[in-house]
């Protein structure tokens, strides 16, 4: 029962039970996982855990780096997203959940600091991004926001960036994010989609590319100031909780 239970939130699974072939579905599972970035599992019944098996594909490394981009589909996807940011007023960039789950952070940064584009992040995304840029604006999620970064990112951006977006309910304050989804321009694991059209060139070559063709070709914009608070301190109040009062109670 627990076996069909993660077949639903899982990329694949395995029981062992059989030693002639545990060792090919062990291998089988832990590519699989490192390819798709996503969960798998692994059943090991307790008749089986002291069983000897064959140790020859241990002499095969795991598979630990995607394949590159189709060169063609990638220079597509790079040709439309620079023809985008170059008629942009206000571009932005959000990293997000599934940007950091790919290894892209430090990629996101030095867009950030090449670009001068309000950089973002999100719950998700939290702890990805160098908060530290002059040009870092705060934490996105919907009418969770703070005004100032809702109205950045909702009315004013008129292209999006959107490293590894994750539409969660967690991550978008309850489905509340309104941003046109014709502005966004979201990069995933494996394919880039740009408005409506869907490329299939994955996030971490496109990013690399993307980053020297605005090196070279100049399509940064002075930082953007972010003449906001990203971390506002709440005004003190005189009904402050403290020991006091907890040890009085």
């Amino acid at each position: 029962m627990y076996h069909e239970m993660v077949k639903h939130i899982s990329v694949d699974t395995a029981i062992l039970t059989d030693p002639a072939t545990a060792a090919d579905d062990i291998d089988r599972c832990l590519n699989t996982m490192l390819y798709e970035s996503r969960p798998v599992y692994i059943g090991v019944p307790v008749d089986m855990s002291h069983r000897v098996i064959s140790s020859i594909s241990l002499k095969t490394p795991l598979v630990r780096q995607l394949p590159p981009n189709d060169m063609n589909e990638e220079s597509n996807v790079i040709q439309e997203i620079t023809s985008r940011l170059r008629v942009s007023r206000y571009p932005i960039i959000i990293l997000d959940g599934n940007g950091v789950q790919n290894g892209c952070a430090g990629l996101a940064d030095e867009l950030a600091e090449s670009t001068g584009y309000a950089y973002f992040t999100t719950c998700m995304g939290k702890g990805g991004a160098d908060e530290t840029l002059p040009n870092f604006a705060g934490v996105y999620q919907g009418g969770g926001s703070l005004s100032a970064v809702r109205t950045a990112v909702e009315e004013r951006a008129d292209c999006l960036l959107w490293l590894g977006s994750s539409r969660t309910d967690f991550n978008t304050g309850e489905f509340t994010d309104n941003v046109l989804e014709s502005l966004i321009i979201d990069l995933q694991r494996f394919h880039t989609q740009v408005g409506d059209k869907k490329h299939n060139a994955g996030i971490k070559g496109v990013l690399k590319a993307l980053i020297r063709e605005l090196k070279a070709n100049s399509v940064s914009k002075p930082p953007t100031k972010i003449d906001w608070d990203v971390y506002p301190v709440p005004a003190r109040t005189s009904n402050e909780l403290n020991q006091d009062y907890l040890w009085n109670v």
